[in-house]
């Protein structure tokens, strides 16, 4: 049975760093991690929480946490808590997996940071509150 845990961020960073592209430094951040068996097998990472827009990041080990109830929470906590307007997410453009989930989620590509990683580009996405299918209008 999965577990999931919010109360403990930095844990969960730490755990995810490793594993996302790019570098990037999750300490001091809001995170929801998801257990199996008493280990970390994803995570959601949100970050740079700004009035009306804040930043998303995934990890995932196994599948079997990646559920519709899940996804709702991480959309509730963005547009129903937060209050935020949109939600922000980054990929590698070779990351295939990535760059569908995240259209399947009904993310919308809006631009590039060209050789973001070195020798590919970040795709950058965005969804509106409004073009949010997982929660309630």
């Amino acid at each position: 049975m999965i577990k999931v845990i919010v109360d403990e961020p930095d844990r969960i960073s730490k755990w995810a760093e490793p594993q996302i592209e790019g570098g990037v430094i999750l300490r001091g951040t809001q995170a929801f991690g998801y257990e199996l068996d008493g280990e970390l097998v994803g995570a959601v990472i949100f970050q740079d929480y700004s009035e009306h827009d804040m930043h998303v990041s995934v990890v995932s080990t196994k599948s079997i946490w990646w559920q519709r109830r899940y996804i709702r929470a991480m959309y509730q906590y963005v547009f129903d808590q937060c209050k935020c307007l949109r939600l922000s997410a980054m990929a590698n453009e070779t990351n295939t997996k990535s760059n569908k989930l995240l259209k399947a989620l009904g993310f919308k590509e809006e631009g590039r940071l060209r050789q973001f990683y070195k020798d590919s580009d970040a795709i950058i996405y965005g969804q509106l509150r409004s073009e949010c299918k997982w929660i309630r209008k």
